[in-house]
């Protein structure tokens, strides 16, 4: 925890009760002598202080300190055909001296640090307590006491007794409470009364105690003073009466004709009422395997081409593991709060309900039971997203120990600490921004606010005090919020506090894209002020937000400007083995100079900004865009007035399909999150209805964030346990959150990436000649993004039966692309260099296609200072070539259509020309125009009648293709993220999956001969 005041058990000592007299009014002499000596949850690390507390609760310690408590069990929703509608089970509360002071009082003021309340729970509903309670008073008349112990006990082992736990500690969190959940694993630990206490590990669930915690605020933070709603009239010996909800006689027994709906259950109703096709027994299998064991049977194919050498394969003891992705807590802090903090406090309210009890919202039921269907929540989405994962992202972390080895090889490893950071600003935004803002915001914390370290992503808060201990000595307990923040990846607090790039003082006079060009890239963005986040609605209800976490959400439209997602999806970097006395190959000097100026503009802002110079020692090479799908966006008909379609529009959809076609909704109507109002069970001294009902929305925007990197996804989701996460989404119990990340890859593959058609099929002699076309529908280059990407075209000859005659671009199991003898394309791995050859082979941009040993492949390659390819994003000197689909409408700079589009700004044409083909690409009318065709001439085997064979077309999407892998595990082989890849990739199950033989299916076209 942050806030770890001490090591010592700090006791908080509870006064006496004040006010009416006690509940047990005979052992008030004694009170004083029982009074709870308990540690506050700040001063002891988060699994010491459960082994205090939780056993104290377990054994119900605290009813033996004369505490008010609630006047009987008291349910909190409707009890109707066998089900509870209420936000909790049956609950009893107590309430300590503090608590009650503060009730006394009028709910004004702050309650005291040490406060506790505890609400006992127990199986729904409160009647058959209540009533066994009276029994127990009719039958012990004079004996109060054993009353208590047979009470206690039936609560224990009928009622399935457990219980929440607020704690006040204001060290902790805006909101000041430590919410504990304490119960037992199962009957033998009851009987011993001994509590389950977090463990972090596999399979990972959310953690049993927290400050701040997300899921508790959903309802708590709509509570009018205090984040509770805690009411006299509940108490014993205070007037007035608790509220009373609807209970019907389901839960007596009675016989069959005295039961409601004749004793049916409302789950057995809804069943009842499912449609067959949705197969919610399919659905139920699917949740379970998706909770299976991580593979670990070696894929044949995969070991073939990568061999197990070098220190590359390690054992599953020596794998590099990340934290539970419950570690990843950073709530608001208590003084005010900062600018970013994990999706944990965010959950509660954005992460959906799947169904009876609790409603649906933010999510897609495809069967009776509760969670059975789809989380389309903004958390649960994101969650699975590439955006979700950066932070955990193996193939991140592998190439970042790739380029400190190329560092270190080049005699220039000093600037492994500067680039690293500067890749984590993305992939690690909030730990890497906060820890620059607070160490300039407080120089006294001791902060290196230059450098972070990869490693930092390994931390996070101390469990127990050994641990504890271990962090200060090993001098990394500083930094271990920042881990926990720099594991989420891009989070919500990310894009909801991106502010527009602006004009700095000096600056010439820039139109609004070359501001950001030259000032808003790469990472480097602009906030708003730590206490708002912004959205895309104007009319939100801000008070739940302001008591969770002391954030007003406000309106701003810049969070629909495709501009924001720019600020990382722009990514300009330097040449570390390029002369720096001459401008890259293909740049002029002025064009090399202002890619150069944006990045020395950078470098100023941040150490304006936050007195940062991390990026200084980079500014001395020359700067090149390496990734550039914003611009590829804003260069292309989707951009333009008339036909534009954002970033959000394709990325954040408005409806929902599912892979099957079975559910199919054009536009999605929901709240936008579901806290305590007027939708759920009444509570006393909760906000005003106006503040607190969220209104449902017709124009509900889905957080998918998915481009076709299945391949990260399927990693992360299979091997869960070694990569921090839980399958089961907390809040609906979903766990299908990465196959709904995946099937949702696969519609925009199958549906908006591309159309490929076998645009015609005659015959030659000995053969056929096809025309294939590839038409790209995305709204930026196919493939984008990083430069390793790839897509190409398997041109498949089939005959009758089946059997392959011919084929251009086919793989084996490991997506490696053979020829006719079955072995890989020398070209696969960019490493064959022909005798009295200076550079290694190879794919050309093809026009036409004549040979099995020849393939189209939409690509862009490197080449570092030596003219070797390569995959480093700090050595790219060279562009052979490029070959990607240009999207409809791109302009090529210096010609009338781009100035039409852009002016004659030197500034946007110098970056712009990072969209354009290079190599024999750049004279193709095809690629330019975002549609590529070319010539198939297939020779078929001798006395092969043409008509009666199947020539089939299909273009297949590689995000790590081979050649990528094989440069990581020989560029850094004995790193532990390198290993980690290794381990994952090597063992990664593709059959039967949307990767199967290590490829994705993006669109295909079949013919013959008429």
């Amino acid at each position: 925890m942050r806030h770890l005041v001490s090591l010592a058990l700090a006791s908080c000592l509870w006064s006496p009760m004040v006010g009416p007299a006690a509940a047990f009014e005979k052992d008030a002499q004694t009170n004083a002598a029982h009074l709870a000596s308990l540690p506050l949850p700040s001063s002891l690390p988060l699994i010491d202080y459960e082994n205090i507390l939780f056993p104290w609760i377990a054994k119900r310690e605290y009813a033996a300190l004369g505490w008010h408590r609630d006047k009987g069990w008291r349910d909190t929703g409707p009890f109707v055909f066998n089900m509870s509608f209420g936000i909790h089970p049956a609950v009893r509360m107590y309430y300590s001296p503090e608590v009650i002071s503060w009730l006394e009082n009028g709910r004004e003021g702050e309650i005291a640090d040490g406060a506790i309340i505890i609400k006992e729970m127990a199986t729904p509903p409160a009647g058959p307590y209540n009533e066994y309670r009276a029994q127990l008073v009719e039958k012990y008349k004079d004996d109060p006491a054993r009353v208590e112990e047979e009470m206690a006990e039936y609560t224990y082992s009928a009622g399935g007794l457990n219980w929440t736990v607020l704690v006040k500690d204001s060290k902790l969190s805006h909101g000041g409470w430590f919410f504990a959940s304490v119960y037992f694993a199962d009957e033998k630990t009851m009987k011993a009364r001994s509590p389950v206490i977090d463990e972090f590990k596999p399979p990972y669930s959310p953690p049993l105690g927290a400050g701040g915690d997300g899921m508790c605020m959903r309802c708590h933070a709509s509570a009018a003073e205090e984040l509770i709603f805690a009411a006299l009239e509940n108490v014993e010996r205070y007037p007035g009466e608790p509220v009373i909800y609807r209970v019907d006689e389901s839960w007596r027994d009675l016989p069959r004709p005295q039961k409601p709906a004749f004793g049916a259950s409302l789950a057995d109703m809804i069943k009842s009422y499912v449609d067959d096709a949705h197969d919610p027994a399919a659905m139920r299998a699917a949740h379970v395997a998706a909770a299976t064991a991580s593979p670990v049977d070696v894929n044949p194919a995969f070991k073939e081409m990568f061999p197990p050498e070098g220190g590359i394969d390690v054992p599953p003891a020596k794998l590099q593991t990340l934290p539970s992705e419950w570690l990843d807590h950073v709530p608001a802090r208590p003084d005010d709060t900062q600018h970013f903090l994990t999706s944990d406090n965010c959950i509660g309210c954005h992460g959906g309900l799947g169904g009876a009890p609790s409603g649906v919202t933010m999510f897609i039921k495809s069967g009776p039971e509760y969670g059975e269907g789809y989380n389309i929540s903004e958390y649960g989405e994101w969650r699975w997203s590439p955006m979700g994962l950066a932070g955990r992202d193996p193939i991140f972390f592998a190439q970042l120990e790739s380029e400190f080895a190329l560092l270190e090889q080049a005699g220039a490893g000093d600037l492994s600490d500067n680039l690293g950071t500067t890749c984590l600003s993305c992939h690690g935004a909030m730990g890497q921004r906060q820890l620059e803002i607070d160490a300039h915001a407080n120089p006294e914390m001791g902060l290196e606010g230059n450098v972070f370290k990869p490693e930092y992503i390994l931390l996070h808060d101390p469990l127990t005090t050994a641990q504890l201990e271990q962090q200060i000595a090993d001098g990394t307990y500083p930094y271990h919020e920042y881990g926990n923040l720099a594991r989420e990846g891009i989070s919500c607090a990310v894009c909801h506090h991106i502010a527009p790039p602006e004009q700095a003082s000096g600056q010439p006079a820039y139109n609004k894209l070359d501001t950001y060009l030259m000032n808003g890239t790469t990472g480097v963005f602009r906030t708003n002020p730590a206490d708002e986040l912004i959205g895309p609605f104007a009319d939100v209800r801000q008070k739940p937000m302001e008591n969770a976490m002391g954030i007003t959400p406000v309106h701003d439209a810049y969070i629909k400007d495709s501009e924001m997602c720019g600020a990382c999806h722009t990514i300009n970097l330097p040449n570390v083995d390029a002369p720096t006395d001459a401008p890259l190959p293909g740049f002029t000097d002025a064009e090399q100079a202002i890619l150069n100026q944006a990045a020395k503009n950078a470098v100023a802002f941040l150490s304006d900004q936050y007195g940062a110079t991390y990026r200084e020692p980079l500014v001395q090479f020359q700067h090149s865009v390496e990734q550039a799908t914003f611009l590829e966006w804003q260069n292309s008909e989707f951009a333009d007035p008339g036909t534009a379609k954002s970033c959000q529009d394709c990325h954040m959809k408005g409806n929902f399909e599912s892979l099957d076609g079975k559910i199919k909704i054009d536009s999605l109507t929901t709240q936008i999150a579901s806290i305590q109002d007027s939708n759920l069970p009444e509570v006393a001294n909760s906000l005003p209805h106006s503040e607190i009902d969220v209104p449902f929305r017709d124009d509900y925007k889905r957080h998918s964030f998915v481009g076709l990197n299945a391949f990260m996804v399927e990693m992360l989701s299979q091997f869960d346990e070694e990569m921090g996460l839980g399958p089961k989404d907390p809040m609906t119990y979903a766990t299908n959150g990465a196959q709904l990340s995946i099937d949702t890859m696969m519609l925009q593959a199958r549906d908006e990436t591309a159309d490929v058609r076998i645009e015609s099929l005659t015959g030659m002699d000995g053969g056929l000649e096809a025309v294939v076309s590839v038409d790209n529908k995305t709204g930026h280059r196919l493939p984008s993004g990083v430069g390793f990407r790839r897509a190409f075209l398997e041109v498949r000859v089939t005959d009758a039966s089946g059997a392959q005659l011919w084929c251009s671009g086919c793989t084996n199991g490991a997506g490696v692309i053979l020829g006719p003898d079955h072995l890989p394309l020398e070209t696969e791995f960019l490493d064959v260099v022909p005798e009295g050859a200076s550079e290694a082979l190879y794919q050309q941009h093809h026009d036409v296609i004549d040979s099995q040993t020849q393939v189209q492949i939409y690509e862009e390659l490197t080449q570092n200072a030596e003219k070797e390819f390569t995959t480093s994003f700090v050595h790219r000197v060279y562009h052979p070539k490029d070959n990607r689909l240009l999207p409809w409408g791109a302009a090529v700079p210096g010609t009338p259509a781009f100035e039409q589009r852009f002016g004659t700004s030197e500034v946007t044409a110098a970056f712009m020309k990072a969209t354009m083909p290079e190599g024999r690409a750049e004279h193709d009318k095809g690629i330019l125009a975002g549609k590529d065709a070319l010539t198939y001439k297939i020779t078929l085997p001798e006395g092969v009648d043409p008509r009666s064979v199947t020539v089939s077309a299909t273009l297949f999407s590689q995000a790590i293709p081979p050649y990528y892998l094989r440069q990581r595990f020989e560029t850094a082989p004995t790193g532990p993220a390198t290993q980690r890849l290794y381990f994952l990739a090597s063992r990664l199950k593709t059959e039967g999956t949307a990767i199967e033989n290590w490829k994705l299916r993006v669109q295909s076209d079949s013919a013959q001969l008429r």
